[in-house]
């Protein structure tokens, strides 16, 4: 497989908010390309998204879970503070990690030796020799405490090889 990235000084604009907040621009305007690397860096360490030897809770596959969507008439049964994000079809699209950390999930949250990060609820690691088994049950957890608060099936983002989270 081969990539071709797009050659230039600047970024395309720069949609995702939390990123132009790093960068100290209003959404929707342009970055310096090398200056976007380094906050998507900083962005993703800080989470635990970047595998760090060291740090327990970036031994992990990344996010989990994608983040959802719903129709409108769902979205509008979510508290007020839910992030809502309009999508061109009608349905609009929330965060997987608000939905789980406002089921009741908490950061550090643990079975057998796996754990929920310290650093972000989407992020299932192996805190202690997990097994496959235990971050499947791990996500099963977090799967049906959103499912009973909001009524919101969360998918795996990850991709699962004999194991079924159902």
């Amino acid at each position: 497989m081969q990539f071709q990235l797009r050659i230039g000084v600047e970024t395309t604009p720069i949609t995702y908010a939390e990123l132009a907040t790093k960068l100290e621009i209003a959404v929707g305007e342009k970055a310096p390309v090398a200056a976007t690397r380094k906050a998507v860096l900083e962005l993703r360490a800080a989470k635990g998204m970047l595998l760090n030897p060291s740090d327990r809770d970036s031994w992990s596959a990344g996010s989990f879970f994608t983040n959802p969507i719903v129709t409108a008439e769902v979205a509008a049964t979510l508290p007020e503070g839910a992030p809502r994000w309009p999508q061109a079809d009608g349905r609009i699209k929330t965060s997987a990690a608000w939905l789980i950390e406002n089921s009741g999930i908490k950061k550090g949250d643990a079975f057998g030796g796996a754990r929920v990060s310290s650093k972000h609820v989407l992020a299932l690691t192996n805190a202690a020799n997990a097994t496959a088994q235990d971050i499947a049950s791990l996500a099963k957890n977090a799967q049906q405490h959103v499912q009973d608060k909001f009524g919101i099936t969360l998918e795996p983002e990850v991709n699962l090889i004999g194991l079924n989270l159902q």
